[in-house]
């Protein structure tokens, strides 16, 4: 297993323990709908939530490529709406859809640290 592919699921796993402790019930990791992946789904009584997870490790303030929000482009944006309405097509809900973004940073020297940015569509 690659370094890039061990930190991504790492900070997946992080991920779903903090949605977990904010009152999130996961329901899906890394789920195929054709030929794109969402990386979470998760739910509340409130909201279904798409969530993207970028992970950077980090060494002092920097990070070798960049913000984890840099990363989502326009072009990541319509991959994350066009799987999100894919899902809800075939799994309705009265929940109120979302797209998320968390941002996990890790560092040898600290503890992780993650930023949850809602609704990043809009």
């Amino acid at each position: 297993m690659s370094r890039k592919s061990e930190t991504g699921r790492l900070g997946e796993q992080l991920a779903c323990k903090y949605l977990e402790a904010q009152g999130f019930t996961v329901l899906h990791r890394n789920l195929r709908i054709g030929a794109l992946e969402t990386d979470i789904i998760c739910e509340n009584e409130d909201y279904i939530v798409f969530a993207e997870v970028k992970t950077r490790r980090r060494t002092g303030a920097k990070t070798r490529f960049g913000s984890a929000r840099d990363a989502v482009d326009a072009k990541k944006k319509a991959h994350l709406l066009e799987g999100a309405r894919e899902y809800l097509c075939a799994n309705p809900t009265e929940k109120r859809p979302r797209i998320d973004l968390l941002e996990v940073y890790l560092s040898r020297e600290e503890e992780p640290k993650i930023t949850w940015i809602k609704n990043i569509l809009g």
